[in-house]
């Protein structure tokens, strides 16, 4: 009897996908009834607020000019040039894509692919190859969603052929930022150019406030025009008909080519390394947590500060007393010991003001949206002690406190963050002429709401995993986790609705400031509220009969 023939890596990868789409249960219908009520809701909600917002503006006499379309800035602002702002965004966009493929990979495979197959006896760029190729899509695609409107709006006209060469160039130079982390992985050579990146990825955006403020504050205007010739504002030449930089193309193929060339280097512990880290980069996509999914993209691997030491232990006063000083004192500690993440959210902050000092941006509607998702973000990269709590319940379980108690004490710290976050980013609108000071202090009102939202999002029930998985290109996709994927925003968009309201209407009157102590109110309960455990009859894991303990 002959022995059976070996099979190779294609043949191995094609039957473990089959296997898997094989073991999904569910369809498109589940999906849809999961998100059916949110979408419903917010739809609703939206409708809602755009009638209060026509009605307020009428109120105070602004109905004659469309809410779409007015601007928020103070007349005689002076603006930045869209050239300056695009070639600011496209160096910030590079910088971000070169530190996250840095820190991700960028040749991955999934955690259990490089459990089953790099130890079989096979080459191993059979299994490599796929996510070699695979990993281009996202870089590509992305700036094909950035350089087709850029390019429509710098370049001279809006032929098909120059924003098709632009488009080609950007996505040349994707490739190219591709190529050289894929040969930073395979080499291990990334000492300055990670933080490089990354101090880059800070800076930049908030270039555009600081010269916009000196711009006005000197009257002057300070020439940035040397921007666009930076490598990473080649697309942005060539949409305005310049040709050359179009050789970045070639430079990406023979980066990539020596790149694929060497795939057979990548060491096993390099490979898990990747699959690891892009599974903490999906699993806070799917959770939506935006501190968790800034983490890993930021290298989740680094510890704290450990030098930061404050004192836990406390001897004056009662023993409530003590306990909460000490969790507070826990909670300032860890969160010190995350400077990163008081950065992020700082330049969150700063955003909604980079965006209005862009001239033909100062649209009060498109500086609450961009509002609204700062602050979401900001919201969730307060939260991570409060989401370690969640995570390691035996923590809390430890202090002499009510359940109720220590989550209000989760409470003080978000709370008095997104207060002064709140201050930050509408003075900074305020500085260059958005808003006013009674839209600053119905911010001020909603900070503490906003804290709220951050232990609603930190405490949020695990998904549901019993539920049938969908079947996609990419897998299958589990339904029960849409429904955590979409619990967390809610809040904060209750929470900001008064704020954004007076934000686009263009003024704020007196019963905004009662309904927004209202809603902060509510949010307060609603964060701090603390969930009853399951009892016992309620079912196992699966939602079957708990097993009756052997005797």
């Amino acid at each position: 009897m002959s022995a059976p023939a070996a099979l190779s890596a294609k043949e191995i990868r094609r039957y473990t996908f089959k296997v898997g789409l094989a073991r999904s249960e569910g369809g498109i219908g589940e999906l849809i009834s999961e998100i059916y009520t949110y979408v419903f809701g917010a739809v609703v909600l939206v409708v809602m607020s755009g009638a209060i917002i026509v009605g307020l503006r009428h109120s105070l006499g602004l109905g004659s000019e469309p809410v779409w379309t007015a601007s928020a800035l103070a007349p005689g602002f002076a603006s930045l040039e869209p050239l300056q702002a695009s070639a600011t965004l496209m160096l910030t966009l590079a910088a971000a894509l070169l530190s996250v493929q840095m820190n991700i990979g960028p040749i991955a495979m999934t955690v259990p692919q490089t459990f089953w197959w790099l130890g079989l006896p096979v080459r191993r760029r059979g299994f490599i190859e796929p996510g070699f190729f695979r990993s281009m899509i996202w870089p590509v695609a992305g700036s094909v969603a950035v350089v087709v409107p850029l390019s429509l709006g710098i370049g001279a006209d809006n032929a098909p052929g120059p924003v098709a060469l632009a488009t080609l160039c950007g996505a040349a130079l994707a490739l190219l930022l591709y190529g050289i982390a894929g040969w930073v992985q395979i080499t291990g050579g990334e000492r300055w150019l990670r933080p490089l990146a990354s101090a880059v990825t800070v800076v930049a955006p908030l270039s555009l406030v600081a010269t916009a403020l000196f711009n006005n504050a000197e009257n002057t205007r300070v020439n940035m025009s040397w921007l666009q010739y930076l490598p990473t504002s080649w697309p942005l030449l060539v949409a305005a008909g310049q040709l050359w930089p179009l050789l970045v193309t070639g430079l990406a193929l023979v980066v990539l080519a020596v790149v694929y060339a060497n795939l057979e280097r990548l060491s096993s512990a390099s490979l898990k390394s990747s699959a690891v880290a892009s599974a903490y980069v999906a699993g806070s996509v799917l959770s939506m947590d935006a501190s968790e999914l800034s983490r890993s993209l930021s290298n989740g691997a680094r510890s704290g500060h450990s030098w930061i030491r404050l004192p836990l232990v406390f001897h004056q006063g009662s023993l409530t007393r003590r306990s909460v000083l000490t969790m507070l004192s826990a909670h300032l500690t860890m969160q010190l010991r995350q400077p990163s993440t008081l950065v992020r959210v700082a330049v969150l902050a700063a955003i909604p003001a980079s965006l209005a000092s862009v001239q033909f941006l100062g649209n009060a509607t498109l500086i609450a949206v961009v509002l609204y998702f700062c602050a979401h973000f900001a919201v969730t990269g307060l939260g991570s002690v409060a989401r370690f709590a969640a995570g390691n319940p035996s923590v809390d379980a430890l202090m002499p406190l009510p359940a109720k108690t220590i989550r209000r004490v989760h409470f003080v710290l978000p709370a008095a963050g997104m207060t002064v976050w709140a201050i930050l980013c509408f003075v900074l609108l305020f500085v260059l002429g958005v808003g006013s000071w009674p839209l600053i202090i119905l911010a001020v009102l909603a900070g503490p709401g906003l804290g709220g939202a951050t232990l609603r999002a930190a405490f949020r029930p695990t998904p549901d995993w019993n539920m049938p998985a969908v079947a996609t290109a990419m897998g299958p996709v589990p339904t029960g986790a849409i429904r955590s994927f979409l619990i967390g925003p809610d809040l904060t968009l209750i929470t900001l609705l008064p704020v954004l309201i007076c934000l686009i209407s263009g003024g704020v009157p007196p019963l905004a400031f009662p309904i927004q102590l209202a809603l902060t109110l509510i949010a307060y309960a609603w964060g701090t509220r603390v969930r009853k455990p399951k009892k016992k009859g309620d079912g196992g894991i699966f939602g079957m009969p708990a097993v009756p303990a052997a005797r």
